[in-house]
């Protein structure tokens, strides 16, 4: 089994298998305003945190809307899925419970909001108090193509980079935390397939499944 020092978990994709969620609200929020999502639109805004993706959107489809509306439209739209809809990868939670059962510090490091989804996800799935801290992508300037919010993490487990594991399921966030110095674990998920041969090639380790890691 692989057992690291120390681990921070990306939730959407990686621990949850959450990421059909997002491409039917992208499906619905772009064709409510009469457009079709397309693949380099995914691929575009998957790593870019909320503000910058609102943003994005706008700007590429010239809508009126505010970044703040664009925002709250989103979450309105994920809430109900979060709350009943949303479940864990196969062996993650076991994954995560042996983790738990050694003493491995952990926390969360995330792009998802509002917060109440997290606690809501993290609740319904049994996982909530496995983690010493959530560390959110609007506490730090930079998305997850920089290290910043692994740092963060790291540092309020008390741990060095070097000693933890980041677990994640895009090419960008893999490059990101590798550039700050720590250990990558690539889980494999649909969003990512034309990526999965980078990852393979530029993680740590890169898994299709749980499983494996068990």
């Amino acid at each position: 089994m692989f057992l690291p020092k120390a681990a921070i978990f990306d939730l959407d994709g990686t621990l949850l298998d959450s990421m059909w969620v997002w491409k039917k609200i992208d499906a619905q929020f772009l064709a409510d305003r009469g457009f079709e999502v397309t693949q380099d639109y995914t691929d575009a805004i998957k790593a870019m945190g909320w503000e910058e993706g609102a943003r994005y959107t706008i700007d590429r489809y010239g809508l009126s809307e505010t970044p703040k509306q664009v925002i709250d439209t989103w979450f309105d739209m994920s809430e109900e899925y979060y709350r009943f809809h949303i479940p864990m990868k196969a062996g993650a939670k076991e994954y995560l419970s042996l983790l738990h059962e050694k003493g491995v510090p952990m926390a969360v490091a995330t792009s998802m909001e509002p917060q109440k989804n997290i606690d809501i996800v993290l609740r319904a799935n049994g996982i909530a108090d496995y983690f010493q801290n959530i560390t959110m992508s609007t506490e730090v300037t930079r998305g997850k193509g920089f290290p910043d919010i692994y740092l963060l993490a790291a540092s309020r487990l008390g741990v060095d980079p070097a000693d933890c594991a980041v677990f994640e399921d895009i090419l960008a966030a893999i490059r990101g935390a590798g550039n700050g110095g720590f250990q990558t674990v690539g889980i494999y998920d649909d969003i990512s397939e034309g990526e999965w041969p980078l990852i393979e090639k530029e993680a740590t380790l890169a898994v299709r499944n749980w499983q494996e890691l068990l």
